[in-house]
């Protein structure tokens, strides 16, 4: 990822406890969200080509503005959306180096990833991003919405050494302040 713009190595301080409890979550975040016992579920919005902007592809490291397939889900406990997603790939990668991606359906993409020994997750990245962000209004529910942003982490995922590379955005909604709670 380019270190330019909002995204850090390091989940900053001012983020508040919840919110900094999930985000630094090294291993599956699935696993976590399914062991709190609570109902999961993977709530699939859109699975297709994305043309990408010239920014979104300077963020990624990705040359010029490639096709891209774009997976948008909702990661829900209980009914209650907890995690937007978003998880961007080349088109040309899907085929070859991805190859469950096409079946995923309401298949938690983090199951996939973590349970195949050949993917390696590269350094989590943080950022707070605006509440007006494009991609996260189409993921979020008006009751779900935050007024000063939203706080997302991303990964760059790879299946094998030259293969295209997966990345993978988890924005983290208020409402797992409660789970936490529970937990």
């Amino acid at each position: 990822m380019n270190r330019a713009g909002p995204w850090r190595q390091h989940c900053p301080a001012s983020w508040p406890d919840w919110a900094k409890k999930w985000a630094k979550t090294r291993g599956s975040l699935t696993r976590k969200l399914v062991s709190t016992g609570g109902r999961f579920e993977v709530e699939p919005v859109r699975q297709g080509l994305q043309a990408l902007t010239g920014r979104d592809a300077w963020h990624l490291d990705l040359a010029g503005r490639p096709k891209v397939q774009a997976r948008l889900v909702r990661l829900r406990l209980n009914g209650v959306p907890v995690v937007l997603a978003k998880t961007v790939v080349q088109v040309k990668g899907v085929r070859n180096d991805w190859p469950f991606w096409r079946g995923l359906g309401r298949r938690s993409l983090g199951t996939a990833l973590f349970s195949d020994p050949m993917v390696q997750r590269g350094p989590l990245y943080f950022a707070r991003l605006p509440a007006r962000q494009a991609w996260i209004k189409a993921l979020a529910l008006p009751d779900v919405c935050p007024v000063s942003g939203w706080y997302v982490r991303c990964a760059r995922y790879l299946r094998k050494p030259g293969a295209t590379p997966m990345w993978v955005f988890e924005v983290f909604v208020p409402a797992l302040n409660e789970v936490n709670q529970e937990k």
